[in-house]
């Protein structure tokens, strides 16, 4: 089955995609036209998400296909298999599919795909909804065989699309059972139709008119006859049709027609397999397995010659077999014709059936169908030629991201294969990196050095040293980077750096920094601990670092690490140093994963300077360079940033553009690839006074953080959560989420983390002084106090948007007399000069301040004008 490379746009696909998944499919035999079942589907297409769900044999794919054909409805059509339960591969194939639909659909998103091993999801499907919002005209995006699909990602990322699909696509899901895809709120709001067995069956009147398409005349009586006795089931009727055109006694056929057991096995053996020449049948039984058929991928299954004229005959004279692609010559078996010839295959020869698999992997493996070589290696238990075009391929997966299907390969061979075989145990412990299962990488790696130690003692040479020991030694540093052990990381790293081959390929690369808005919580950030992260500064590792895993590491990618970490102590000079310099080596080198985070820690040095309009041309400069490079995964960060800069300008007219485009919600699933949008969700609703929806969302955000062990992520989503709590009116909860998080924070001299939250967070520091007292320690009050001061002279305090904390709690106003008080003290005039000023008793005057400190929150005369400044009262 020759692949064809089907061009993107201006990408092409380095994965070869079978045309023939993409294609309507044509009807087994023809149908009668099916106005009921067309009008039903009509309705349905409006309300979003179509499910057609039956059995197998009621005409499902034939139902959806006639019913596009007949209202010319442009489709995008996928026929799914067992292989599609990898991600990668899925939405490969689907952006494939719409990319018939109009010229640029994917050309963004398909890179980006295979992009890493653990692709941004959610970046992904929205950049391809964004393109399929630019569509003029109603579509259709046509699943089928979705009851294949077992991989719970696949269903996530699905209902992605689903729910925010734009209006003019119409997604429908074919299949023998109900996906279990997200569809609650769907169904809620009335946005998910389904066809099902009720609706497909066929009516006397269809019956009669199927079998007056094929030229045998039913009298009304013997239509209702065999409506009854096959259900109206459209692969009864096909049956009965058969039987029928064979001639005889048409009463006698209908009479003795019926019976699941006849209609099934029965009626295949007596009235379709029988009924084919000896060496048909043959034929029929050794190719049963193959997904897919062709004259030359038979020849080799069977030893035949005349295969392709086989394939001719028996799909023009059986109703069970389908042409799929005429000008190739490929042929598909219905399933349940497929099933039975399978059944009978492995009742008379089980012992011929592995034989036969090994053939269809050797053609299959000479005609570059590597992946389909693979399974049928398998399936014929050739455990040694599988493991052999495994090791193969595991690079090329690797850096297509096609782990599930790396796994679902590695979970078929037998423990005595896979653990002999130091190439897999190494793929298995990158396919463990990738899911993110780090006990899983140490235990393979393990087994990776016994397995080449047993195979060197055997063999001198074979045990694949020198071949994997890069791949090892990066393993390695990647566990020690997670056990937050620098120096350890750095010896192999240096170990690494000993081979001849290139340290560092992008799947290595990515396995020691992920592509995120931010370095400080990934490993070259040491994940936030910034003690560590001082020490490797201290004595240059990081220098060692980019001496060592070149290209990647001189990218950019430690310097900004490194500006991040002297930003986060105050050091802002040193910061724009470093960053400078690895701005400098990440457009060098084009490498947005160094350069994105350095754009977004230089609008927080802008905006700690007080230059609020240099931060947005940075981020509106960020957008440009993603654009020019061709990477638009970075787009919707980019957004969350600048929803964040409008949010300090005070700006709130963008925020529901933005909320509407980013496709956020409180309950979805959490990655760090997202937290940085997430987060930006919960100060939108925040901001939009919708505080207990960002109470929720920061919850779940501190959960994935803590769990993930991302220190700059759990200080900041606490700290907004504390304010988030405040303005709620769980002021008390709000108090002990921020006493923790500042031992967290002074362990490691965070301070730029908790002034850049502005005057909300000044509010709350000088309150917990006050409630604590004497209470605190003398580091940590020293700690709050640094802080403090921080904030009161940060410029950040003149952005409105970081001025007061929005709050659903009611705050007493002021009176009259104590604003007149308010804004004498503002005058600096004392307890005296005011009383005089005012002609009141100087008794007043402290009852008047008594009164505005506990208002406002304050403790003494300089933090009251503070708090009236930010909070606007004295303007």
């Amino acid at each position: 089955m020759k692949r064809k490379v089907i061009p993107l746009n201006n990408f092409t696909l380095k994965v070869p995609l079978l045309q023939t998944k993409l294609q309507m499919p044509r009807s087994l035999s023809s149908l009668v036209e099916r106005p009921r079942v067309y009008s039903r589907l009509d309705g349905m297409v409006q309300n979003g998400l179509t499910l057609v769900t039956a059995p197998a044999g009621f005409g499902k794919t034939s139902a959806v296909a006639q019913w596009a054909g007949h209202k010319g409805l442009p489709v995008a059509w996928l026929s799914l298999d067992d292989g599609d339960n990898d991600p990668v591969r899925f939405w490969t194939y689907v952006t494939a599919a719409l990319s018939g639909l109009k010229e640029g659909i994917g050309r963004e998103t398909s890179p980006i795909l295979h992009s890493s091993t653990n692709p941004p999801w959610e970046t992904i499907i929205s950049l391809l909804i964004d393109d399929l919002s630019q569509l003029p005209f109603d579509c259709a995006l046509v699943l089928d065989d979705y009851h294949v699909i077992s991989e719970p990602l696949v269903h996530e990322t699905l209902s992605f699309l689903v729910r925010y699909a734009p209006q003019l696509l119409h997604p429908i899901i074919v299949g023998r059972t109900e996906p279990p895809l997200q569809m609650s709120r769907l169904r809620t709001v009335g946005q998910v139709a389904e066809l099902t067995v009720r609706d497909l069956v066929f009516a006397t009147g269809e019956v009669a008119a199927f079998y007056s398409q094929k030229n045998i005349d039913l009298t009304g009586e013997e239509a209702e006859t065999l409506t009854h006795r096959t259900g109206g089931w459209a692969a009864g009727m096909q049956m009965a049709a058969l039987s029928l055109l064979e001639g005889g006694d048409k009463a006698a056929v209908i009479k003795r027609f019926g019976g699941n057991n006849r209609l099934l096995a029965g009626y295949f053996m007596e009235e379709v397999f029988d009924g084919f020449a000896p060496n048909v049948r043959e034929f029929l039984l050794q190719t049963s397995f193959l997904g897919r058929l062709s004259g030359p991928l038979c020849d080799a299954v069977t030893g035949m010659s005349d295969c392709g004229a086989l394939l001719t005959t028996v799909a023009r004279t059986c109703g069970f077999v389908a042409c799929l692609d005429e000008n190739d010559g490929w042929y598909v078996y219905h399933q349940l014709f497929a099933e039975f010839l399978q059944g009978l295959l492995q009742k008379r020869s089980s012992a011929q059936i592995p034989g036969l698999y090994g053939k269809a992997a050797r053609w299959c493996e000479a005609e570059g169908l590597v992946a389909e070589a693979v399974d049928y290696y398998l399936q014929g238990l050739e455990y040694d030629q599988a493991t052999s075009l495994i090791e193969r391929l595991v690079p090329d997966m690797l850096s297509r991201g096609e782990i599930a299907t790396l796994f679902r390969w590695l979970s078929a061979l037998p423990c005595a294969v896979l653990n002999t075989s130091p190439g897999l145990c190494v793929a298995q412990a990158w396919a463990a990196v990738a899911a993110d299962r780090t006990p899983e990488v140490e235990h393979w790696l393990e087994q990776a050095d016994f397995a080449g130690r047993e195979a060197e003692e055997k063999q001198p040479g074979m045990g694949g040293k020198n071949r994997m020991d890069v791949d090892r030694a990066v393993l390695r540093a990647y566990l020690a980077l997670k056990r937050r052990d620098v120096p350890e990381s750095l010896r192999w790293l240096a170990h690494a750096g000993q081979a001849r081959e290139k340290v560092f390929t992008s799947a290595r690369s990515r396995a020691l920094q992920p592509l995120e808005p931010s370095l400080l919580g990934g490993p070259l950030g040491v994940f936030g601990h910034l003690k560590e992260k001082a020490q490797a500064m201290e004595n240059r590792s990081h220098l060692k670092l980019r001496s060592l895993a070149a290209p990647a590491a001189r990218a950019g990618y430690t310097l900004v690490a490194n500006a991040e970490a002297l930003y986060e102590w105050n050091q802002i000079d040193a910061a724009v140093k470093s960053l400078v310099e690895g701005m400098e080596e990440a457009q060098r080198a084009e490498e947005t994963g160094a350069l994105i985070p350095a754009l977004f820690t230089l609008t927080k040095i802008h905006l700690a300077r007080g230059d609020l309009a240099a931060a947005l041309k940075v981020a509106a400069e960020g957008e440009t360079k993603v654009k020019a490079l061709g990477q638009p995964q970075w787009l919707l960060p980019l957004a969350s940033l600048k929803t964040r800069l409008n949010l300090a300008a005070g700006d709130s007219g963008s925020l529901d553009d933005w909320l509407a485009h980013s496709r956020l919600d409180v309950y979805d699933r959490l990655s760090a690839a997202r937290a940085y949008e997430h987060i930006t969700l919960a100060r939108v609703l925040l901001a939009r006074r919708r505080g207990e929806e960002a109470v929720l969302l920061l919850d779940r955000l501190l959960v994935f953080a803590e769990k993930e062990e991302r220190l700059p992520g759990t200080i900041e989503i606490s700290n907004l959560l504390a304010i988030a709590c405040d303005a709620v009116g769980r002021t008390k909860q709000g108090m002990e989420i921020l006493r923790r998080n500042l031992s967290l924070g002074r362990e490691n001299g965070y301070l730029r983390i908790f002034v850049d939250e502005g005057a909300p967070m000044l509010s709350l520091l000088q309150r917990l002084a006050r409630l604590d007292g004497r209470e605190r320690q003398k580091d940590e009050a020293v700690y709050v106090r640094s802080l403090v001061s921080l904030l009161r002279s940060s410029p950040l305090l003149r952005c409105s948007g970081f001025q007061a904390a929005p709050s659903s709690a009611t705050v007493e106003p002021l009176t009259a007399k104590e604003l007149s008080v308010l804004r004498l003290v503002a005058r600096g005039m004392d307890n005296r000069s005011i009383a005089g000023e005012l002609g009141v008793t100087l008794v007043t005057v402290k009852t008047h301040l008594s009164s505005i400190f506990g208002k406002l929150g304050v403790s003494g005369r300089r933090e009251a004008v503070e708090q009236a400044n930010v909070s606007g009262i004295l303007r």
